[in-house]
């Protein structure tokens, strides 16, 4: 009864704020949050038709989970189906049309993902009818997941995670977790834990440990960038702080170069933040250092003297992993989660990350157990390691080595995903 009273008074909810969606989305395409050509989609008012054959909805929020289904993508649409991406973000928007151009497909279909208003909900399925709906990760909406329930739609929840915090919340609605979570017909989590979270909840059909972003390596720039990137660098030794958040990570990045470069004087850090805008609080903490510093989307360049490079583009992460000697993960110092591992075990860097690898936990007992990584306490334990690696640069090798040969072993996970889809797929 307590689940019925919940799940509806959310669905009321929706309608209570009606009046006010127009002002809050206003305000977002005032602060570029939102495109103001597309807003009809963000209400489930599409502008083209749908296509004839079969049609596969997989709606993705990050890039990261964007970018984790293209191997999935790439098999749907040799078998056949055509797929419509939604995502929510103008950035991961751009990121799409570059996807779709190199995959060069006609049957990929870009929408921005509907409000979870039940109206937009309705306007936005009965116009695509999709034979199947996938969400990646962690999206659950429960108006849309109610009424594709109530249409037939198959609901699968692909790359399934949810964070110990959601987790515990959830459990204290148990009664209207379980009424959402029962209605997905499958549920492919990344990992054990997450995976036994989910039944915890209330989940029926659960596989654990299969996840798609071993698969995928991490994009790169154009090779005449990368080519000239190289060229600047000048055989230096390279130090990157990958996808890092906030000021935590900021201070580890500038306080280990200033460690480290007593003992290693050609060192370079390249800094790559999590989120662009976030160059700006990184340069004030090198200038602060007295740290030649440069920025990449101002098109300055690597000169011998440089101390600092702020990677503050989006695409080109790879490269920098192909470039670097030892690799920091972010998000693990900052209580993100961490991101993913594979990504610079695949390009040969020696990975250091530090206590918060919730996201990623299955890869990084693997790699730990192999003594393929090193995992980090604090910022002081993070220095010291990197000195250690470049003094004795044999093990640099080692670690990336292992790596390497430790994550090209895990297999290719999109036949083992589409061998559990088929059931729910309609031809």
């Amino acid at each position: 009864m307590l689940a019925v009273l919940l799940n509806g008074t959310y669905f009321l909810l929706w309608f209570i704020i009606t009046p006010i969606i127009p002002l809050i989305f206003l305000y977002r395409i005032l602060i570029g949050k939102e495109s103001y050509k597309r807003i009809n989609e963000r209400f489930g008012y599409p502008l083209i038709k749908r296509p004839k054959k079969n049609l596969i909805w997989i709606n993705a929020v990050s890039l990261g989970e964007l970018r984790s289904t293209i191997p999935l993508i790439k098999i749907l649409l040799k078998q056949n189906y055509n797929i419509l991406l939604t995502t929510v973000t103008i950035t991961s928007a751009s990121h799409v049309k570059t996807i779709i151009k190199k995959i060069d497909s006609k049957n990929i279909i870009h929408q921005f993902s509907p409000i979870d208003h039940p109206l937009s909900n309705k306007i936005f399925l009965n116009h695509w009818k999709p034979c199947c709906l996938i969400l990646i990760e962690s999206e659950i909406w429960p108006n849309l997941i109610n009424i594709s329930y109530k249409k037939r739609i198959p609901l699968v929840l692909l790359q399934g995670r949810i964070t110990e915090r959601s987790y515990k919340r959830w459990l204290y609605v148990k009664s209207l977790s379980v009424l959402i979570f029962n209605k997905f017909c499958l549920i492919i989590a990344q990992d054990i834990i997450n995976g036994q979270r989910f039944e915890k909840l209330g989940a029926t059909n659960v596989k654990k440990g299969i996840n798609l972003k071993n698969a995928v390596p991490a994009p790169f720039m154009d090779k005449i960038k990368e080519k000239s990137l190289i060229s600047n660098i000048n055989n230096r030794k390279v130090l990157l702080f990958a996808s890092i958040h906030n000021n935590i990570e900021n201070e580890a990045a500038i306080t280990s170069h200033i460690k480290v470069k007593k003992y290693i004087k050609n060192l370079l850090t390249i800094i790559v933040p999590r989120h662009p805008e976030m160059a700006d609080q990184i340069l004030s903490l090198s200038k602060k250092h007295d740290l030649d510093t440069k920025i990449r989307s101002y098109d300055q360049h690597i000169n011998n003297s440089t101390d600092i490079y702020i990677a503050d583009t989006i695409g080109e992460l790879g490269s920098f992993y192909k470039i670097a000697d030892i690799c920091f993960m972010g998000g693990t110092l900052s209580n993100k989660g961490g991101h993913n591992l594979i990504e610079p075990a695949i390009e040969k860097c020696a990975i250091i990350y530090g206590p918060d690898v919730s996201n990623h936990q299955d890869i990084s007992d693997i790699l730990i157990k192999n003594n393929a990584a090193i995992q980090i306490k604090n910022i002081k334990e993070l220095y010291t390691k990197i000195i250690k690696l470049y003094q004795n640069e044999e093990n640099i090798k080692k670690f990336s080595d292992l790596a390497y040969n430790i994550t090209n072993k895990l297999g290719n996970p999109s036949s083992i995903i589409l061998n559990e889809l088929e059931p729910y797929l309609k031809k």
